[in-house]
């Protein structure tokens, strides 16, 4: 059975099982990664990774998750940035005792 040699950001070198790591290669760009679950700490972990080791890994039995970017990349965006005092602003709307949805909609008119 092959064996993988990772880095935990907790525990340092690792191995795995092939089963262990998840390769993601998203279609739209040929971005590579890979993923695991430190089997030591249990921390996420996830790391780029070049498309000749992609193939090393599946071929080791390692599963691979085919994706795509998300559509809203493409939609336009306009109007001003949001800032801090927006989102502070938006806090401050959410942690109120009246009916903050009522306010909301208000404002937004």
């Amino acid at each position: 059975m092959a064996v993988i040699r990772a880095t935990c950001n907790e525990c340092g070198d690792i191995e795995l099982a092939p089963l262990q790591v998840q390769v993601r290669v998203c279609l739209d760009d040929q971005r590579s990664s890979y993923a695991f679950r430190c089997p030591s700490c249990s921390h996420p972990v996830a790391r780029p990774v070049e498309n000749r080791l992609v193939e090393l890994l599946a071929s080791s039995g390692s599963p691979v998750s085919l994706w795509h970017l998300p559509a809203e990349l493409d939609e336009p965006h306009e109007g001003p940035e949001i800032t801090h005092d927006d989102l502070l602003d938006f806090h401050e709307l959410l942690t109120r005792d009246d009916s903050w949805f009522v306010a909301l909609m208000s404002e937004g008119r």
